[in-house]
């Protein structure tokens, strides 16, 4: 055996010995981690070495046996320092082990006294030499909690009644108690009643109202009673406070622009009645109070809040209104009542086809529907309102391929004012009177600036020409009649 071989072997055997004495020298360290570390190490210790085998062969002179020797030799080294090196990744992979356990170890202890106050501060309260220390200041003296005798309370010192109330030097300001003792007993509950075979009638929606006349003019919504229009065999019964039975009522006429009906009772008999106020003169934040029948089972219910804002603007039927907005509750059943202002005069109609909610409620402007209602009352339709017999219908740009953005004329009335200015279906209004359009609204506006026979201008496009139409604004009584 050479010297070179010997050393290789003496390596081995080294390495080895060593090993047995790392292993030898573990157990006693920490006895507590023998369970977790034997099942560790052992296996990786009690893994065999190969030891490359070392032959020895004689010496041969021809030049294939000299190349396999020194493959041979070339092999044994690298299988050497193979297991050289894993003899001492073994001690290397213990140590960490060791360490890690110890340092979880500690770890452990360290964080079970700052738990229990034995290392560190983890308490907000001061430690008593800092506290000696520090600069001593006087805590405010709590002011003792005055005991509250309810059976002898003081005067409430801010009321929404009275902060939300107007004056007038020439009117009383009502307390909502006064309010609803003025109002109240004009105020009634409508039914649409439909006939049953061999039952008694039944009431298929209801709604609210207020008397305006002695003679017993009723105001409610359109929408209430429109049913009746339309089938025959429905009719309309009132329930007012203080009647033991419901009495029947008369639809004088209804306005679908602006959802105001006028019905009349039949009865004859001096009723109560309300006083119309002006809603041109209510201010935001001002107190109002509703009082209607809402879901139709709740006559007589009493809501109050303040104005919201006096011109919001909605779409009813396909026409543009300004409303009232109001917190005060307003429901369904509650359309058609009065919404009241401070003095017990009502400055508007409920409204909760408008898309009333929990906060949000709506009620048609008193001032802006006393013309619909006296007309209604007097020729059964609106007289004398501004008429155009034009339809129109607003076009984006890509509403379709090839669309040009504006307001085209969708339908016209024939007879009407559009017909004879020579109005066709298609054409882009430009302007009316000056004004740019870009929305339907836009005409509204202007139409709303003149009356029953005045002449407007319209800049119109048809067919890539531009030209001038001059219309004769019309009644809508005309549109009742075509």
């Amino acid at each position: 055996m050479s010297e070179n071989e010997n050393s290789v072997e003496n390596n081995v055997e080294t390495n080895i010995e060593t090993n047995i004495e790392t292993n030898e020298q573990v157990a006693p360290v920490i006895p507590m981690m023998e369970p977790i570390i034997k099942p560790v190490i052992v296996p990786v210790l009690q893994e065999p070495v190969v030891v490359p085998a070392l032959q020895d062969s004689e010496p041969k002179d021809d030049k294939k046996s000299q190349g396999s020797r020194k493959a041979k030799k070339e092999k044994n080294k690298r299988e050497g320092k193979s297991g050289e090196s894993r003899g001492l990744l073994v001690p290397i992979l213990a140590s960490f082990l060791i360490a890690s356990v110890i340092f979880s170890g500690f770890q452990t202890v360290y964080i079970f006294g700052l738990t229990t106050g034995k290392y560190g501060v983890m308490s907000y309260t001061r430690d008593e030499d800092m506290a000696k220390d520090a600069p001593k200041t006087e805590k405010p003296s709590a002011k003792p909690k005055e005991t509250v005798d309810v059976n002898n309370l003081p005067d409430p010192e801010f009321s929404l009644e009275q902060a939300a109330s107007v004056t007038d030097p020439n009117k009383k300001t009502l307390s909502i108690p006064e309010i609803v003792d003025t109002v109240s007993p004009a105020t009634v509950s409508i039914f649409i009643m439909s006939p049953m075979d061999s039952k008694p009638d039944t009431a298929i929606s209801s709604g609210s109202g207020f008397i305006i006349t002695k003679d017993g003019y009723v105001v409610t919504n359109a929408h209430v009673v429109d049913s009746v229009l339309t089938n025959t065999s429905y009719y309309v019964v009132v329930d007012i406070p203080g009647h033991d039975h419901m009495i029947k009522a008369d639809i004088i006429g209804t306005d679908v622009q602006t959802d105001i009906a006028v019905i009349k009772l039949e009865e004859a008999e001096d009723y109560p009645t309300v006083i119309l106020g002006d809603s041109e003169t209510l201010r935001v934040g001002e107190l109002v109070v509703a009082i209607g029948n809402p879901l139709g089972t709740l006559q007589g219910t009493v809501t109050a809040g303040v104005v919201s804002a006096t011109d919001r603007e909605m779409n009813n039927n396909g026409y543009s209104m300004e409303l009232l907005q109001t917190d005060a509750s307003i429901n369904q059943g509650n359309s058609g009542g009065p919404l009241i202002n401070s003095f017990g005069e009502v400055i508007g109609v409920t409204n909760a086809k408008m898309g009333s909610a929990e906060g949000l409620g709506f009620a048609i402007p008193i001032s802006s529907v006393k013309f619909i209602i006296e007309s209604i009352i007097n020729y059964g339709q609106v007289i004398g309102r501004t008429y155009l017999g034009i339809s129109v219908s607003t076009i984006t740009d890509d509403a379709y391929y090839g669309a040009k953005g504006g307001v085209y004329v969708a339908e016209l009335a024939d007879p009407g004012p559009g017909t004879r200015a020579g109005f066709k279906v298609g054409d882009r209004i430009i302007s009316v009177d000056g004004v740019e359009i870009t929305q339907s609204n836009d005409i509204i506006e202007v139409r709303d600036q003149h009356k029953v026979g005045d002449i407007v201008v319209f800049v119109i496009e048809r067919d890539g020409e531009t030209m001038e139409l001059e219309l004769t604004i019309g009644d809508s009584s005309e549109a009742n009649e075509s």
